[in-house]
């Protein structure tokens, strides 16, 4: 028997051709590294887990990229979901992509391709695709037509993509193999208006950068990006904004500058020198004028962009800049003493205005756990033993806050307010079990920035009123959350946290003696 299965109900399979372990629930194959956090996904915890895991033991598994895949003539694999997908036609190519756009990003990256074909079969065949792994470690393999495909279909692309949602790609959204049948194409020869890495098309009025503009560009790429966060996407931090976002800013003028902008004040950041520090941050707040300039609208259409897919991810690229920008510049006024240039460019400092701006980080659709499955969920009775001792320390703090509050403010809340703050603690709890669960930025990001979205709206409405316990629950979030976020990395928050302490303190009355030392003990 090629396939046993274990768990109950039959959650997963062990498959010994390819000596692979797939939950059939998920239709994708578990690392070894994933499997613990992966059960408790599926809330089996603790004693259950450990018999699974031990009985997982014995079974022999291999890493990813030592799978070997299956050949175009094997028959799906029934625990694997399919994928209906496309294979390059170009001669000595065979590459495999799961949609249209893909595929065309293919063709311009690769093959230097970038007008409009109308013949699409002519460049690329449908095909069915499987994947064991999702993420970074994707790798389409074809394999035959199951019966029921037919349902499905491949459609001969015009301007729509195929309705299929695209499972997480891999470094390049694609995966190369064999090639299959070719069929003629044009000459792959790039034209001199096209760059000979990425194959995108410049705008003449693209190349008219001075070698100082280049630097920043230059710093951006191999610095800058790599401290970055990212809201929800296939592709992990640091190549989305080193790769992708580069791609598209060499097609959107404003994009670029948004780069500039903060590339610029990065540099500024790391620098000690009063005047080499200033004369950064005024570069960027030139580069900022530009960009904010067509941000600062509810549509880009008067953006150089040259379809609508590439609009809306610059569109998602320069919301995200344009809030970190903002945080860069209320971290550096400080240290700029350019107090009034700051507020010109992103207005001043307050306790909304800083909330507002972590918030629309984040997109609509984003869930507490939708990037973080690896984190353990607070329920879990096990995950309390492989906590360390500062998040131990962490979950005490907040544990104690109620009756903490209730001993310092001289007037209890009413109900609903009670429930609110109570709901917003709770949270909180959520989110630093998240953020320290990991040094790495990117979770630090999470945990800080989704406590704002997750609490309830009735919480919302005290902060917006600076109700006192409300401005108490933020005030630990920013000593707990956001300074981890600092430490971890993110420069362009540094400082933020004392300020929004010391706004906090000033909204609390100064009759509320015990309030004011326990923010006092928050300070550092």
């Amino acid at each position: 028997m090629s396939t046993r299965r274990l768990g109950l109900p039959e959650l997963l399979e062990y498959d010994a051709r390819y000596r692979v372990l797939i939950c059939r629930e998920c239709q994708y194959a578990i690392q070894k590294s994933a499997l613990g956090s992966h059960l408790l996904r599926h809330k089996i915890y603790r004693g259950e887990r450990e018999g699974l895991l031990a009985s997982i033991a014995q079974l022999d598994l291999l890493e990813p990229h030592l799978v070997p895949l299956p050949t175009p003539t094997s028959p799906p694999i029934n625990a694997l979901s399919i994928v209906p997908g496309y294979r390059c036609a170009a001669g000595g190519c065979g590459t495999l992509c799961a949609s249209t756009k893909r595929m065309r990003r293919h063709w311009s990256e690769v093959h230097g391709i970038n007008q409009p074909l109308p013949d699409f079969s002519a460049f690329a065949c449908p095909v069915t695709l499987q994947t064991f792994f999702r993420g970074t470690k994707l790798r389409y393999f074809e394999v035959t037509s199951p019966e029921t495909h037919g349902a499905h279909g491949h459609k001969e692309p015009g301007n729509k993509e195929p309705e299929h949602e695209e499972p997480k790609m891999d470094d390049h959204g694609l995966h190369a193999r064999n090639p299959g049948p070719s069929a003629q194409m044009p000459p792959l020869i790039p034209t001199e208006s096209v760059h000979p890495f990425s194959g995108i098309a410049l705008e003449p009025s693209l190349v008219d950068f001075d070698l100082q503009t280049l630097t920043y560009l230059h710093h951006f790429i191999t610095s800058t990006s790599l401290t970055l966060p990212v809201t929800e996407h296939p592709r992990p931090a640091t190549l989305y904004w080193q790769t992708d976002v580069v791609l598209q800013a060499l097609r959107t003028r404003q994009l670029m500058c948004g780069l500039m902008a903060i590339s610029a004040c990065h540099m500024a950041a790391l620098v000690d020198h009063t005047l080499t520090k200033r004369a950064h941050y005024e570069r960027s707040v030139q580069f900022f004028s530009r960009f904010s300039a067509a941000w600062g609208q509810t549509t880009i259409s008067g953006l150089n962009v040259s379809d609508i897919e590439v609009e809306e991810e610059a569109k998602e690229a320069g919301r995200q800049l344009l809030s970190q920008l903002r945080c860069a510049y209320w971290s550096l006024a400080e240290s700029t003493l350019n107090h009034r240039t700051v507020m010109e460019s992103v207005g001043p400092f307050g306790l909304q205005s800083f909330i507002t701006t972590i918030r629309s980080f984040l997109v609509p659709s984003f869930t507490i756990y939708s990037n973080a499955t690896r984190f353990e969920r607070l329920g879990d009775p096990s995950s309390g033993n492989n906590a360390s001792s500062t998040l131990r320390a962490v979950l005490d703090l907040l544990g104690d806050l109620p009756s903490r509050m209730a001993d310092g403010f001289t007037k209890p809340q009413n109900g609903p307010d009670f429930l609110a703050t109570m709901s917003a603690i709770a949270a909180l709890i959520k989110c630093c079990n998240i953020s320290f669960s990991s040094e790495d930025v990117g979770t630090a990001w999470l945990g800080m920035a989704t406590w704002l979205i997750k609490i309830p709206g009735h919480f919302n409405t005290m902060l917006t009123c600076y109700n006192a316990p409300a401005l108490v629950v933020l005030a630990h979030w920013a000593a707990l959350l956001v300074r981890r976020a600092e430490h971890c990395g993110l420069w362009f928050l540094r400082g933020l946290t004392n300020r929004t302490l010391l706004q906090v303190a000033e909204r609390i009355p100064a009759l509320e003696t015990a309030v004011h030392s326990m923010l006092e003990s928050l300070m550092v």
